[in-house]
């Protein structure tokens, strides 16, 4: 009876050691939807997460969400998680219309990181994105450096971007002062829906027409943006160089640069991103040590550890150092017609 009675303890402990053996092999799956207005980057951005996740040996689902794509971001988010990830990165379209995806993570006790546009509540595990506030500041910075004096227009995000606030606050550290003291005169201080550049080149048409064909200075808050109001003031004709700023680092804003009509970017390092999400992606998966550098939210009930990257500004000056030398771009990339 005794050696029936080891053998089954035997078994039942022979079981669950290959048990957990099975369960510590089990490949992490991470799934990604990015919900995109278009912009360029986002491509970069997922190879760069495929990249990272393949040299962790994770699997990994990835989603772009387009305005005409046939599943909305919502039912994406929906799939995955049905299917089982262990972790969720997210950019959401609409920062504010994420409830159901996060109270379903909730229910299949599945992480989650926002990515570049941050999810506040206590449903969101991280946020890993770029300081937007420092972002905005050396935009600010550059802008108010060249143009002292003279007529500006600011051309804001989404207002439902987590993002936008941060950079025009960053910002108008330095704007604001000029326009108190009456250095700056403020032609147009405007959000741009869903970060439109059709809506962004119609709101410059408009506030430089009004305003007699002239502006020094115009803040974008992205290269899309800058690109439509480079384009807005070349279709009005108007006469005197206006210094143009945007962010993201797009190869056609590079171009503009180079010909006169975009002044600066801000380049942000898309695979020091990506990989930082997909690591701490990882590390929430496998219950390891999350890098945290930062806060957001006002409140106890409302703050999200994040993680953040700060951007450089690029001029015509630096483009070489900036972005050639450390492979972001190629010369044929940038100098080719």
């Amino acid at each position: 009876m005794l050696k029936k009675w080891l053998s089954c303890i035997c078994a039942a402990i022979l079981l669950l050691g290959l048990g957990g053996c099975e369960d510590s092999s089990r490949k992490v799956k991470i799934g990604v939807s990015i919900g995109s207005g278009g912009a360029a980057r986002w491509q970069k951005d997922m190879a760069f997460m495929e990249e990272r996740a393949k040299a962790l040996g994770a699997d990994i689902e990835l989603r772009l969400s387009l305005p005409d794509s046939p599943k909305t971001q919502t039912e994406e988010c929906l799939e995955m998680l049905s299917d089982g990830i262990d972790v969720l990165i997210i950019t959401p379209s609409n920062t504010r219309k994420v409830d159901d995806v996060l109270m379903y993570a909730k229910q299949k006790n599945t992480k989650v990181v926002s990515y570049a546009r941050a999810v506040m509540g206590g449903s969101v595990d991280l946020f890993v994105g770029y300081d937007c506030y420092k972002i905005g500041q050396n935009m600010g910075q550059h802008l108010t450096e060249k143009v002292y004096h003279g007529d500006i227009i600011v051309l804001k995000g989404d207002v439902n971007d987590f993002n936008t606030p941060f950079l025009y606050y960053g910002a108008m550290k330095y704007i604001k002062p000029l326009i108190e003291s009456g250095k700056l005169n403020m032609v147009l201080d405007a959000y741009v829906p869903k970060w439109s550049p059709a809506e962004a080149k119609k709101l410059v048409k408009e506030a430089v027409a009004a305003n007699g064909n002239r502006i020094d200075a115009i803040f974008a808050s992205n290269d899309r943006l800058a690109g439509a109001a480079a384009e807005a003031l070349e279709e009005l004709h108007v006469t005197n160089h206006a210094v143009i700023t945007g962010m993201d680092a797009e190869l056609s804003a590079i171009k503009r640069i180079l010909a006169g009509t975009q002044d600066a970017t801000i380049y942000m390092d898309l695979r020091e991103l990506a990989y930082a999400a997909v690591d701490e992606a990882y590390n929430l998966a496998t219950k390891k040590k999350v890098n945290v550098n930062s806060e957001l939210g006002s409140d106890g009930s409302n703050k999200i550890n994040a993680f953040l990257i700060n951007g450089k500004v690029v001029t015509r000056e630096n483009i070489n150092k900036v972005l050639i030398e450390p492979g972001h771009f190629t010369k044929e990339d940038i100098y080719s017609e």
